[in-house]
């Protein structure tokens, strides 16, 4: 067993936002409105407890990647014969906040089954689901589709390799291209500095010793895209990974 890896993976920022519902009788619902429920208010501990529960994810789900959470905010609503919960969780991170949003509500729903179990005995947690996510790959990212792309490099193994990802990305390799992968060479280009120092932060974060071997991006005054990237698997992986699906938003 292993947790996912996303070593590879963008910090971005990521919100999540997830739904619970809990049915009551009639009678109970008005004690809950009355703030008459023997353990307390309950709808400030149910918020308190859907906050703390967003917080702990990590430690309850063993394959959870704890990751910082920057916001949670957990709202009820009180009908007539169920109280709904609703979360919003936020952060900057490299995976999402889908499992830390759906935790908050399901704390927060088990927190009125526990403080109402001595008033109503016919309880039911009806539906917990994920309403929205934003902020990960799926919004930013693009495939290659219809983009003719070539490689130049001297060695067939690593040629063969980055083909493989641009055809993974769905580019065609061939004549006439949008975009050129290089090797261990250079050409003249406009640096595009913005996606290059991007570049360089999370380089750096992996490989503290390889500052001087630079992944160049630009484009030639034609407008074909050009990426240097040093004659090294790993960091050739790297980049894919990391950057691959932001190659069409660059051309």
């Amino acid at each position: 067993m292993k947790t996912a890896d996303i070593t590879h993976k963008i910090e971005t920022l990521r919100t999540a936002k997830a739904y619970g519902r809990i049915k009551l009788t009639p009678q109970t619902i008005e004690t809950i409105r009355r703030n008459e429920v023997p353990k307390g208010n309950l709808i400030e501990a149910t918020k308190l407890t859907g906050i703390y529960g967003a917080k702990k994810t990590g430690d309850i789900l063993p394959f959870c990647h704890p990751i910082p959470i920057d916001f949670v905010k957990v709202d009820l609503k009180v009908n007539p014969d169920s109280v709904e919960v609703f979360s919003e969780v936020r952060g900057i991170a490299r995976t999402g906040y889908e499992m830390e949003a759906l935790t908050a509500v399901s704390t927060a729903l088990l927190n009125i089954y526990d403080m109402c179990k001595a008033l109503d005995k016919d309880m039911v947690i009806e539906e917990i689901k994920l309403i929205d996510k934003s902020g990960g790959k799926s919004d930013w990212a693009d495939n290659l589709e219809g983009v003719r792309a070539e490689v130049v490099c001297s060695d067939e193994e690593l040629k063969a390799m980055v083909e493989g990802f641009l055809r993974e990305l769905g580019a065609s390799v061939g004549d006439n291209p949008k975009i050129t992968v290089r090797l261990g060479s250079s050409e003249d280009i406009r640096k595009l500095k913005g996606i290059e120092r991007v570049i360089s932060v999370y380089d750096f974060r992996r490989h503290t010793t390889r500052v001087k071997d630079d992944i160049r991006v630009g484009i030639t005054e034609t407008g074909r895209l050009v990426v240097e990237l040093p004659e090294d698997k790993e960091r050739i992986e790297f980049f894919f990974n990391s950057f691959g699906r932001l190659l069409r938003g660059l051309l």
